[in-house]
Order: C-alpha cells, then structure tokens, then sequence
C-alpha cells in the first residue's frame, strides 16, 4: 500500500513539475487526499443519496440539511475534483512572508504589527502561520485570510440575478450588476488610499422597470467602523446616505440581505468569532466546475473574461420540473468529501435581524459552502447553500469572489432565494481587471450616472 502512494505521489509531482500550468500548480498530492477523505466517509463515487439512504450522509452536513435529505427536499450525487483547486504558488509565498507582519487590537481591527494603523496594502493572506484551533483570536485572522484571499482580482463586475421561488416554483426576478474595487492583493501592486478604504463596490439594479435605477455604493473601511454606504433612488433623483450597519435587512424584499454576500459579505470586527471544529464534510459544487477550472481569457483591454458558454448558475428543481425534489433543489450538483472549518459566529449589533450562525468553511480555499442561521430568539431561521469556483487568470489560480452563486432557504416561510452569477440565460458575464472599473467610478458624485 505504501508502495503503490510513493508511486502516485512521484508520479503526480513529475506531471506537476513539466505541466505548462506548473506556475499555478500548489498541491501535487491532492489527488491522494480526496481519495483518503473517501475512504474516511466510506462513500463511492456516483453515490445516489435519499431519504431511504440519508444515513450515509450522517455528520457529513449541518443537521439542518441533513433534515433536507430526510424530507426529500434533495437528492444528493456524490463526485469529485478532477483537478487541484488550492491556490497558486506565488500566493502562497506571499503568504509565508506576512507571518510576524499584522496583529489584532483590542477590538480585533488588524493593523500592522509595526506601526498599530491599518494596513493600507496586503498581499496574501496576513496569517499564514495561525494556530486556529489553538489561538483565542484563530478564527477572526482566519476571517482575515477568507477576506483577502478573495478579492484578488482587484477590480471586478458581474452581472447577477436574484430569484424568488415559493411553494409553487418561480415568482419574480431582479437583475443587477455588481462592480467592486479592493485594494488589498491587487494583482497590479497597491495604488494610493488616501480614504482608507478596503474596498468600494455599487450594486445597480437594471430589471424590471419600477426597481431599474436603485444602486448602492458602499464604502468598506480599513478602521473596522461601520460602512459608508448611499443609495440613488431614482423616484426622488436624490442621493440619499444611509446606516452603514444596517446590512441584515431582506435585499429588495428578498430573502437575501448584503451580509449574504460571499458567504459573509459583513465587518469582521461586527461579529464574535468562535472555533468550533474542523471536520470532513460534503462540499457542494456544480458538475461543470467539479470538472473545469474557470480558465479565463484576456480581452485587448486587459479585461480577464469567462470564456463564452461558461454556465454562471446552478439549476434549480423548478427550471427542470423535476418532481422528485423541492422547487428550489439545486439538480445539476455534486457533492464531494472535502475538510471543512467550522466557525461560530454572534452579532456585536443587539439590533442585527440575526442571531447565532454556524459556518462551514472549505479548510484550503477559504470558501464558505454553508451559512446557518438563527434568528434573535435562537430559533433557526434560514441555510445558505454557496457554490464555489476555482478561476484561473493573469498566472494566478484559487477560489474567488463571483462564485456561481448561492441559495437561501427560509424553512419557516417554505420559500427561497436564488442569486447567481448570471443575468436571466445563465451563462456567466464576471470580469477580472477591467481598467474600466476604477476608483472614479465609486463616488456619490459617479452613483447619478451609473443609473442612466
């Protein structure tokens, strides 16, 4: 048995030694790894899981979706990486030379471990050394790490639309674009802050009519203190500047709030973050991106694009009038034996619409793939299912912001939210690097024509 590793493992690294993605390459054992965390969970590729067999699934989820294979709500195919998804090598050496370089203060802001200020420039992830399971504050620099290790693209769009689906299937849908510019990793080496920013990014809504024209600019500041945050309302052509910590009401009535975001979209320094364990689960993942790498392609411009076709959405039960499984179930899904964080974390805000929510977090990419929550009362209240995507760009691979989206589910109300990487026809729009999309473009000046 030992033997026959040693051979997969030399193997492996010799491919990964002359493959032309050497550059990108990070992990040439993952293979071997994949195939222990089957062995741990004892499941088989093309494993069909059900409410008759929901037993094999067993610690596998949070016991809320368990309860969605004991209900029939899905059905589960369990699949695997044809490919390493940990990031590249450049970043993980970038990484390796922040360790000593940031710390917490008391209200757990990172600033530089030198000066006490907040760094107005990081690249890679600022705690590469962390004991997370041993450290007291292990899981807010982990959250840290999360953030800067998904906005790497620095400059990014995406078009995005939100579903809402009841008992019946489809009901309404609103498309927006999304534009964000992060300061911290950009691939193009740090640019002047003189606000002290982390990143900016505008929310615009385009379909339909009476909802067209409403876009949010949000400030994201390097202090920890709560956003800058405007709105344009078209109905009054004002600007108007609302309560940066109000980010946990439902998004245009939907079941989403910008917290959402990303798995968690908040202020780390807004939430008590909590440890809990580290175990193997199941991650959720499209078929398409269990066996593709988002490879992107370069326009003139310098703009990294999608390459024409690629799917930006998992479908859903409704859309295939499948009948076996809830409306929202999302059908073109695999699930894969992955090692996963889990991290508790409570609101600071005793007027935050949550309370108590469990994350499942993906141990190398940093991906958030379940969101439980509670509401005040400490009654569970709503899971969030997000579906990763490993990107490949400008030299540089990892998992990212502009996922293929996520899913909301309220239990109570028996209704659901989709948000995915898409307009309406599914195919992915996200861009890396526009030159476009630059710091001129977040002011409340620029929201008016943003609109138009």
């Amino acid at each position: 048995m030992f033997k026959r590793l040693l051979i997969k493992v030399l193997t492996l690294s010799l491919v990964v030694a002359f493959s032309v993605q050497s550059a990108t390459a990070s992990d040439p054992n993952w293979r071997e790894k994949q195939e222990v965390r089957f062995e741990q969970t004892g499941l088989t590729l093309g494993d069909i899981i059900t409410k008759e067999n929901w037993n094999k699934v067993d610690g596998l989820l949070p016991p809320e979706m368990l309860e969605w294979v004991k209900k029939s709500y899905i059905e589960m195919k369990i699949g695997e990486y044809k490919y390493d998804v940990t990031c590249d090598d450049g970043w993980i050496k970038k990484s390796a030379e922040n360790a000593g370089n940031y710390k917490l203060t008391d209200k757990k802001n990172m600033v530089e471990a030198s000066t006490g200020e907040p760094p107005l420039w990081v690249d890679g992830m600022p705690f590469p050394d962390l004991d997370i399971k041993n450290d007291p504050d292990g899981a807010t620099k982990y959250a840290y790490n999360r953030t800067t290790s998904l906005h790497r693209m620095g400059s990014f769009r995406e078009d995005v639309s939100v579903t809402w689906i009841g008992r019946g299937g489809f009901e309404r849908r609103l498309e927006t674009v999304l534009y964000q510019y992060a300061f911290w990793a950009r691939p193009e080496g740090p640019v002047k802050n003189p606000a002290g920013h982390r990143y900016r990014d505008i929310v615009a809504a385009s379909e339909p009519y009476h909802l067209a024209g409403i876009n949010q600019l949000t400030f994201r500041k390097l202090d920890g203190s709560d956003d800058e945050v405007y709105v344009y309302v078209p109905a009054i052509r004002r600007v108007k500047k609302m309560s940066g910590a109000n980010r946990s009401d439902p998004y245009m009535g939907s079941d989403a709030c910008v917290d959402d975001l990303d798995g968690f979209g908040g202020i780390t320094t807004s939430m008590k973050w909590r440890f809990i364990e580290e175990r193997v689960g199941l991650l959720c993942v499209t078929e398409w991106d269990s066996n593709n790498i988002n490879k992107m392609v370069q326009r003139k411009d310098g703009t990294w694009v999608a390459q024409p076709g690629t799917p930006g959405k998992m479908t859903v039960g409704y859309e295939v009038n499948a009948e076996n499984v809830a409306k929202w179930a999302p059908v073109d899904v695999v699930w894969i034996p992955r090692t996963f964080y889990v991290l508790e974390v409570i609101p600071q805000d005793p007027y935050y619409n949550a309370g108590k929510t469990i994350f499942w977090l993906d141990k190398e990419t940093y991906w958030i793939n379940f969101k439980v929550t509670s509401n005040r009362a400490g009654e569970y209240w709503k899971t969030v299912l997000y579906l990763p995507r490993c990107y490949e760009w400008a030299g540089m691979k990892g998992v990212q912001t502009g996922g293929v989206g996520y899913l909301i589910v309220d239990e109570k109300t028996n209704h659901a939210t989709l948000v995915d990487a898409s307009f309406a026809g599914g195919v992915s729009k996200t861009e890396f690097g526009n030159p476009r999309i630059n710091q001129k473009v977040f002011t409340v000046e620029n929201l008016r024509m943003v609109s138009k």
